[in-house]
């Protein structure tokens, strides 16, 4: 019998860890999957007690709080997640030499842009979640010798399609913010990209994202197209179903996916269509 690919998926709950978590086949990967209540990521006693237990050939750190409010209001306790976190993990990592992902998100930029962003851009978030990502990201780094960082912008799942459709069907109308504009990148992308990088001994800084851009109306004009579902579309200063001081425009471009060959990824008006057939969304 083949002996599996020990994964460690940090943060089993979470939209990108669950999606993670059912995509492995387990025939070729043993699956480790905690939450905080399994391993308290910000106590590195514990952490490299566990790590030292299971001796994971791989940690994939998907770990975050994505309420952005909640970050700007409890900053110790976001630091404490996404950076000493981090860092935990990869002084456990680097311990038992296991190839630790770290990831991270477009709120690392400043959304100041006119064009994507690459690997090779200069940081500058604006928001304390951009902050603390940025933050594990630089512990990653320097306390993790075997580590790839994977950066993607507006990810999301089946909750954020069937809100869009519930308030389409329910008010005649959806309200979206009239000027963000990111690369939507479905969870199911997300999570089959992760798994390719698992059989490469590819390291350091990666975008990956859908492809193309799109605005936040875009988006939710062809979720609605595509289910034949007629709503007013009304344009806002808020930032309607996208989270709260998302920087104006983080389009991201895989260029280290093209220079070192990797499988793209499908521009994000495919992936979505095929997200809502493969998740049985029906209007």
């Amino acid at each position: 019998m083949a002996i599996r690919t020990r994964v460690w998926v940090v943060g089993r709950s979470g939209r990108l860890g669950s999606a993670l978590v059912s995509t492995m086949d387990s025939k070729v990967y043993e699956i480790l999957a905690t939450d905080v209540s399994d391993v308290d990521i910000t106590n590195l006693e514990e952490v490299e007690k566990y790590a030292d237990s299971r001796r994971p050939d791989i940690i994939v750190n998907c770990a975050a709080k994505s309420d952005r409010l909640w970050c700007e209001e409890n900053p110790e306790q976001a630091y404490a997640l996404h950076a000493v976190g981090a860092r935990n993990l990869a002084i456990a990592a680097e311990r038992i030499k296991a190839h630790l992902f770290y990831l991270s998100s477009d709120f690392v930029f400043d959304g100041a842009s006119d064009k994507p962003y690459t690997e090779f851009d200069q940081t500058n978030p604006q928001t304390i979640y951009g902050k603390t990502k940025l933050a594990g990201e630089m512990f990653t780094k320097n306390h993790c010798q075997h580590h790839t960082i994977l950066r993607s912008s507006w990810m999301y799942g089946k909750k954020l399609i069937n809100s869009i459709i519930r308030e389409a069907k329910e008010k005649g109308q959806v309200s979206v913010y009239k000027t963000i504009v990111g690369s939507p990148t479905s969870s199911l992308e997300l999570a089959e990209t992760i798994i390719r990088f698992f059989g490469e001994t590819e390291y350091g800084t990666f975008h990956i994202s859908c492809e193309g851009e799109s605005s936040q109306r875009d988006f939710v004009r062809e979720v609605l197209a595509t289910l034949d579902i007629e709503a007013e579309l009304v344009e806002s200063d808020g930032h309607g179903y996208f989270e709260v001081l998302r920087p104006r425009y983080s389009v991201l471009d895989n260029f280290m996916l093209r220079i070192t060959k990797q499988e793209p990824m499908r521009d994000w008006k495919s992936a979505l269509h095929r997200f809502m057939e493969e998740r049985n969304i029906r209007g």
